[in-house]
């Protein structure tokens, strides 16, 4: 676009990849952003341009729906509140199940050791140690 005087008129455009302000020669299919120094496409800066800085000027009703948001995020806790319960429950039958293991391996060596001091015991009033 250029003025009567010959000159380009330059729009304002925001660099797609920094955000960076720039002026930018509609006339253009691409240039290069002066801050980031990455290649752009002149129509995306002018369209992020008027996006960003569009106006709204009649809103007769807005409707914004953050259930959708909320209950997903209250969805997530709960897996997660859950899941942490299952783990708590399967720590504490492991917990149980190595404590039972833990009493009958008490047991057993109580037993064996009885048993061979019983047997000693035999022996010995058979030789008469204890006479």
């Amino acid at each position: 676009m250029e003025n009567s005087n010959g000159s380009v008129k330059l729009v304002a455009g925001i660099c797609p990849k920094c955000g960076g302000q720039l002026e930018v020669d509609p006339s253009q299919d691409a240039a290069i952003c002066a801050y980031c120094g990455t290649p752009f496409v002149v129509s995306k800066a002018i369209n992020n341009y008027n996006v960003q800085n569009a106006q709204i000027e009649h809103v007769d009703h807005v409707h914004v729906d953050l259930k959708g948001s909320v209950d997903s995020i209250i969805g997530l806790a709960e897996r997660e509140i859950d899941k942490n319960r299952e783990d708590k429950k399967e720590e504490r039958r492991l917990e149980q199940e190595n404590t039972r293991e833990m009493f009958k391996n008490f047991w057993k060596g109580f037993i064996i050791l009885c048993v061979i001091v019983l047997v000693f015991w035999i022996i010995a009033s058979k030789l008469g140690v204890f006479n």
